[in-house]
């Protein structure tokens, strides 16, 4: 279903953007200040990406904009060094509210530093993605293969895989990650974003992300930074002017903080989107 759109909204326009699967990249800050500021993490920039380190040095949470996907990659570790506990891959298109939820739980998680906090989170919160994805009315299809919610727009879907896979095979990225949350305005054509999540990730993590990717609150973008293609299916509805003034200048204080060597795409540049995951099938 399409929405119209004014045309008096000018490319530089603020604007409040739903929904947030749809709604561009917007301000990548929101997913590396807060790691910025948070005591004890480790920072390395190279001409490869961007790498924070747990105080533990059990988790690395890195922007990866060479990578096939692009994006972001968080692995955690069973130890320092040691084997992958599990991983979870924002493809380069992802909204930064979805990617940030994840880390703003992750490290959340780790500051709480109590017996077995992943599942339930900090505050024990019993609570479960699928719960969450139906509060917001995204309906439910089975397969042979899946288990998955769609939107009520049907453009965004989290799916769960339903076969048994080797470990090893899904941290190598051999087989299908247990999870996936996709986006996309078409089947064909057109920016597209993905993130996968290995077995062993902490329910209370996907759980969060669950709760941005499916929210109804509209998000900041600039208007040009929307992805033309996708502008019939959004609802944009401008900030008023002095509103508009302060947050930009705000967002424009922000811009130093992403790194110059590695900035993360616009949201309209024409750069091929992801793959979709293609699903490993029985022979």
């Amino acid at each position: 279903m399409s929405t119209p759109q004014p045309d008096d909204q000018r490319p530089d326009q603020l604007v409040l953007v739903g929904p947030v699967y749809l709604a561009g990249i917007g301000d990548t800050a929101a997913i590396h200040d807060p790691l910025d500021d948070t005591r004890g993490w480790g920072k390395a920039i190279t001409d490869g990406g961007l790498c924070f380190t747990s105080p533990r040095h059990d988790v690395h949470v890195a922007y990866l904009p060479h990578s096939r996907d692009g994006g972001w990659k968080i692995t955690r570790y069973h130890e320092p060094l040691g084997l992958p506990a599990w991983t979870a891959t924002f493809s380069r298109y992802t909204p930064t509210e979805i990617t940030a939820a994840f880390t703003d739980a992750l490290a959340t998680c780790l500051a709480a530093d109590h017996a077995h906090p992943w599942d339930f989170g900090p505050d024990q919160e019993i609570a479960l993605p699928d719960d969450v994805l139906a509060e917001h009315g995204w309906r439910t299809d089975h397969t042979e293969m899946d288990i998955s919610r769609y939107s009520p727009d049907g453009h965004a879907y989290f799916s769960r895989r339903d076969y048994d896979v080797p470990d090893h095979a899904e941290l190598a990225g051999e087989r299908r990650a247990m999870w996936t949350m996709y986006a996309r305005v078409d089947g064909v054509n057109g920016e597209r974003w993905h993130a996968d999540f290995t077995s062993c990730t902490p329910l209370y993590l996907l759980t969060q992300t669950a709760r941005a990717f499916s929210s109804t609150e509209p998000v900041q973008r600039i208007r040009s930074s929307i992805p033309q293609r996708k502008l019939p299916y959004l609802t944009t509805t401008p900030i008023p002017e002095p509103d508009s003034d302060r947050l930009k200048s705000a967002a424009l204080a922000r811009t130093p903080h992403t790194p110059p060597a590695i900035p993360a795409p616009a949201a309209d540049t024409p750069l091929p989107g992801p793959t979709p995951p293609v699903p490993f099938r029985r022979r």
